[in-house]
């Protein structure tokens, strides 16, 4: 496999680093994820479904341990990278990695996963 071409994303309140181990790719997302984050993460997820295809991956990891808030515009930026897959028909897993201590993650995310069981998994690491 060839190096990531999609760059880390760093604003005051927000940040996103893509890593690639392997078959899969990990994206830590840090601070919160409100309406000022809502953009950068929507476009980063359109560029992350090109890179998925490019590189063939297998797997997608979405740590979200230091994510201390997510609206609904930052889901759906998820929504919109996942369904975005399926309708490639890309079987490329997706996980979310989350903080048992935080509950509201897993609760949010419950929905996505839900959405399409057989692609998305979550996980408290």
């Amino acid at each position: 496999m060839s190096s990531l071409r999609v760059e880390s994303v760093v604003t005051d309140s927000f940040g996103i680093e893509p890593t690639l181990r392997e078959d899969t790719l990990s994206v830590k997302l840090t601070g919160t994820g409100d309406m000022a984050a809502a953009a950068p993460l929507g476009s980063y997820c359109k560029a992350l479904q090109a890179e998925v295809v490019r590189l063939s991956v297998s797997a997608v990891e979405f740590d979200v341990r230091s994510l201390y808030f997510l609206n609904s515009s930052c889901l759906k930026a998820f929504i919109s990278f996942i369904c975005g897959l399926a309708g490639l028909g890309l079987k490329c897993k997706v996980q979310f990695l989350t903080d048992a201590r935080l509950g509201w993650q897993r609760r949010s995310l419950t929905a996505l996963e839900r959405m399409s069981p057989e692609l998305v998994s979550i996980a408290d690491a």
